[in-house]
């Protein structure tokens, strides 16, 4: 009872003091709380001038602080008056203090321009993880692009990655409006089957090889523009955050069956908390085609076909363009955690720089993040767009503008006049691509440490090629009418568990398994019609002549994974994992397939000998194996329905293959990351081998099994290696200028390492498969003494060129910031070690076309001199053969050239605005072919496995201009 008297009086006498010192006090407190101020300020990146948001802004050795909305601007109230610091930090960039001096009920203005950090082991990254890893416990290579680095306006996904990233391959375009572009990662991985990269956005499967293009599906196939467009196009550039790139089988393991030709991430933009917040994009420019023939015809013979051309148009000093405009309209916010949402809305019209060409794009998105419970949380996106293209007729088309202009007076008219070329100009090539993309995440937390995710996803791709030649066309004369309905629909759903635990102090272990599913189905109805009574506009209906043809396909891959992420004191770290897989394509008899991995990575700066002058340290090694499903129908023995008159009949088609299974690929990748030099040099090295077995082959069948046809088997082997390294400095880094620049190597060697006892085949294109040699290789005639005059020609038939594909590529980038952080950047790469076959120069001098290539020969043979044996086989028509127009494609291009000037609030009631000038393609140059451009394609589109070239144009040059304004 005295110890409760004894506490008591105690805690009174403390109370009564209490009390008094607050009476004393209270005016010190009153006064403090009026000598405060408010902090307001912008953030940019440094390289580009673009706003950041979402960076942490503080006061330290207070509670205050603030995070940047969309259009980098923050605001924080309630700042004691005096010298203070304002603290900067977002992850990926280097953080940034500032003294700055609070006045008492005024606004301090403060602004903040971050520079990227050459290496931030503790961003977190989420391709080919179970869930979202750091970079210190991912033990391979993974690339990104962040879209707020981008200094250019970017005109298309394809072009964001273009001569960007080491390992990273994009090419096979042409000059029509709406057509795509081939990406290929670390190289060739099949021969048989596409080499298109997986893709996927918010998490959602969606489509990644390319368009049907519009042509005619009977007879001769080539009778339209000859280009397909990429569904990657239909994603607004300006939507994305970052990308995400998986380069090989070793980190792909977790895409299981489809993954061995690497997997790229989308993701796109999210809201945050806060008042709602505006940006609008206003884009204007031209579209202008460049030279790819020689000095005395650099376009080849296009002058009269171009849009705006010989002087006709208004922008002097371009010999042709083409407008291009768009709009862009985003609006983020939300309330705290539970709601936040971005809508944003694209308008956008490219004129090619052909007379019937035009894309117009029509986009909606809208992502969402909400909160039902305290422990759900999910997350919503979804895409619209509309894509309305139109051609012009070009190609390898007998029918076509490009052909029959490079031909001139031996063209299909036999005449070289433009009115009458012009003619073909009649033909209709109209494409309707309809493109929805939902999905939607769910993540579930019921208790700490323990996480589960959900994404169920949706893309439906519809298409419609409309090909119309009508009553009066040329080689046509009653017409000729062509309608396809298209549709590509891939359901998706990816659940995947994550539990944390510790096993001691130093030892944490992450858990990871869950499921995929995976369900593609393709249908296509094609009807035409032919012969119309009337010159009024047609229908399939209007045809005398009608042809149907369907196609339908279901194709399903089903998986589970599972994973063991082991750290150790933060700095060493092991992943274990692997997949096991089903596809309706394999064969009955195959069974299911498995795909184990294994990576580690060692944060050697972290160690205690480690001296801070050699900067940052991670060493990283992955091993693990992928896969690359067969064709729909390939296992399975399939015949052709036929009829003769009223009799109805099967033809044998396909034998197929119960054992038929996938290709494999197996890769080893050794790499390092490391920064010096305080951080201001950033160096990625990775190493990679990869072997894919069972790799499916073409092999003759048996002719008394009754199948002629060949068939694809799992007998051959392929290899490829080489190495990626990307070096960036920051040479100057000054409040008032900076100086950067980096340069990204690639090298890539493969070989046909055995065929299984199969014979040497050709996959097209000059292009063959044979053992011991590049997969593949291109083969054709050598002219040894190509350059010696006036003696017989020394050739060698079937001579191995090289690879199809490019064994060297080096990229380089420099960006200069100056006054007012207004900057300039120019990006360049070159690609070397690939041939080409370039037919369009053997079809017009096979047909005694006078070409520009043999301008000199035909001048010397008139005065009686001598020639060169290459120009003796290839200038006098008698002599010419298809096989000696294979040339290197090594060229050196400018990729781009911007200027980003920072407007800050200089147009009134704006958080800020930026302006950007953009040229892009401006400079090609090529290194032993003479004409056209090395990454042209030809009719078998862009995804071909040997790309050729033939009559098309190249991808036009594009100027562009952006205002950017935020709200």
């Amino acid at each position: 009872m005295r110890f409760r008297r004894y506490v008591g009086g105690q805690a009174f006498a403390a109370l009564f003091a209490a009390i008094a010192a607050a009476g004393t006090l209270m005016p010190t407190v009153t006064e403090a709380q009026g000598a405060l101020g408010t902090v307001r300020g912008t953030v940019t990146n440094s390289a580009t001038g673009a706003p950041l948001a979402n960076v942490q802004i503080a006061i330290p050795g207070t509670m205050l602080g603030a995070i940047t909305s969309a259009s980098g601007a923050f605001t924080i109230a309630s700042v004691p008056a005096g010298n203070q610091v304002a603290r900067a930090r977002l992850i990926g960039y280097q953080p940034v203090d500032k003294p700055i001096v609070v006045t008492a009920g005024a606004t301090t203005t403060v602004t903040f321009a971050l520079t990227v950090s050459a290496l931030s082991l503790d961003e977190v990254v989420v391709t080919g993880t179970g869930g979202s890893a750091r970079k210190r416990e991912v033990g391979n290579s993974i690339a990104q692009v962040k879209i707020a680095e981008v200094p250019e306006i970017p005109s298309n996904v394809t072009n964001l990655l273009s001569g960007r990233l080491a390992g990273v391959t994009v090419g096979g375009g042409v000059g029509n409006a709406g057509s795509g572009s081939a990406i290929r990662l670390r190289g060739t991985t099949s021969v048989s089957l596409t080499n298109q990269p997986l893709i996927f956005i918010d998490g959602v499967r969606t489509r990644s090889d390319e368009y049907p293009r519009n042509g005619i599906f009977t007879g001769t196939t080539q009778r339209g523009a000859n280009s397909n467009s990429s569904p990657l196009n239909d994603i607004n550039p300006d939507d994305i955050d970052r990308i995400e790139i998986v380069k090989g089988a070793a980190a792909a393991t977790l895409y299981g069956t489809d993954a061995a030709a690497g997997v790229i991430q989308i993701f796109t933009k999210r809201g945050a908390g806060g008042a709602a917040k505006w940006q609008v994009r206003f884009n204007g420019g031209v579209s202008s085609l460049q030279k790819f023939g020689t000095d005395s015809v650099p376009l080849l013979f296009m002058d009269p076909f171009l849009r705006n051309s010989e002087g006709s148009g208004w922008i002097p000093g371009l010999d042709n363009y083409a407008a291009r405009y768009g709009t862009q309209v985003q609006v983020s916010g939300g309330t705290g955690d539970n709601l936040k949402y971005l809508l944003s809305t694209n308008i956008e019209n490219v004129d090619g720089v052909l007379p019937n060409d035009r894309d117009r794009k029509y986009q909606v998105r809208a992502n969402l993040d909400f909160q039902p419970m305290k422990k759900l949380a999910m997350n919503w996106s979804s895409a619209y767009t509309n894509n309305l293209i139109d051609q012009t007729p070009a190609g390898n088309n007998a029918q076509g503008l490009t052909l029959n202009a490079f031909r001139r007076d031996r063209n299909y008219f036999g005449n070289a006049n433009p009115d009458t070329i012009r003619k073909v100009l009649a033909q209709q090539l109209a494409t309707n691509i309809d493109r929805l993309i939902m999905g939607l995440t769910s993540t579930w937390t019921p208790f700490t440490r323990f996480s589960s995710r959900l994404t169920v996803g949706l893309d439906r791709a519809a298409l419609e090629n409309r090909n119309v030649r009508p009553f009066g066309f040329p080689a046509a004369p009653l017409g000729v009418i062509q309608n396809q309905r298209w549709s590509n629909v891939t359901l998706s759903t990816d659940w995947v568990n994550n539990y944390d635990f510790n096993l001691g102090s130093d030892l944490k272990v992450t858990a990871s398994a869950g499921t995929q599913y995976v369900n593609s189905n393709v249908g296509d109805v094609v009807a035409l019609a032919e012969n119309f009574a009337t010159p009024s506009d047609p229908t399939v209906q209007s045809g005398a002549i009608k042809n149907a043809d369907e196609n339908r396909q279901r194709v399903i891959t089903g998986g589970a994974f599972g994973t063991i992420l082991m750290g150790f004191k933060d700095r060493y770290f092991v992943t274990v994992g692997g997949r096991i897989d089903g596809n309706s394509a394999f064969g009955k008899d195959f069974g299911l397939q498995f795909y184990p991995k294994i990576n580690g990575s060692w944060v050697l700066s972290e160690e205690s000998f480690w001296k801070e002058k050699y900067g940052t340290l991670k060493l990283r090694g992955a091993f693990g194996s992928a896969g690359r499903a067969p064709g729909a129908f390939a296992a399975v023995r399939t015949y052709n329905q036929v009829g003769w008159g009223t009799t109805t009949a099967v033809r044998p088609a396909n034998l197929g293959n119960p054992d038929l299974g996938p290709e494999r690929t197996t890769e080893l990748e050794l790499g390092f990351d490391q920064t010096l030099f305080s951080g201001r040099t950033s160096v990625d090295f990775t190493y990679f081998n990869a072997t894919t077995t069972d790799a499916l082959f073409s092999v003759r069948s048996v002719p008394s099994e009754g199948f002629l046809a060949n068939a694809l088997r799992n007998v051959g082997e392929m290899n490829k290696s080489g190495i990626e390294l990307a070096v960036n400095h920051d040479v100057i880094n000054r409040e008032s200028w900076g100086l950067k620049a980096g340069v990204n190597l690639t090298t890539n060697d493969s070989r046909v390492v055995s065929l299984g006892g199969a014979p040497a085949f050709t996959v097209g294109n000059s292009g063959w498969v044979v053992e011991g040699k590049q997969a593949p290789v291109v083969r054709g005639k050598l002219i040894r003494n190509a350059d010696a005059r006036g003696v017989a020609p020394d050739t060698v038939s079937n001579h191995d060129f090289g690879p199809s594909q490019p064994t060297r590529i080096i990229g380089g980038n420099i960006n200069i910031r100056g006054w007012k952080n207004v900057s300039l950047s120019v990006r360049g790469e070159y690609q070397g070690g690939a041939f080409i076959e370039e037919g369009a120069s053997f079809n017009a001098l096979s047909r005694s076309v006078l070409w520009p290539t043999c301008f000199d020969a035909y001048a010397n043979i008139a005065a009686g001199k001598p020639i060169t044996a290459r120009e003796t086989l290839t200038c006098i028509p008698a002599n010419v053969r298809t096989d000696m127009f294979i040339f290197p494609a090594d060229f050196f291009r400018i990729r781009d050239i911007s200027l980003t000037v920072p407007l800050g609030k200089l147009i009134p009631r704006t958080a800020s605005s930026t302006f950007v000038f953009s040229a892009q393609n401006l400079f090609r140059r090529n290194f032993g072919m003479p004409l056209f451009d090395p990454e042209m394609t030809n009719n078998d589109s862009f995804n071909a496995t040997v790309r050729g070239i033939n009559e098309q144009i190249p991808a036009p040059a594009i100027f562009q201009m952006s205002l950017r304004i935020s709200y």
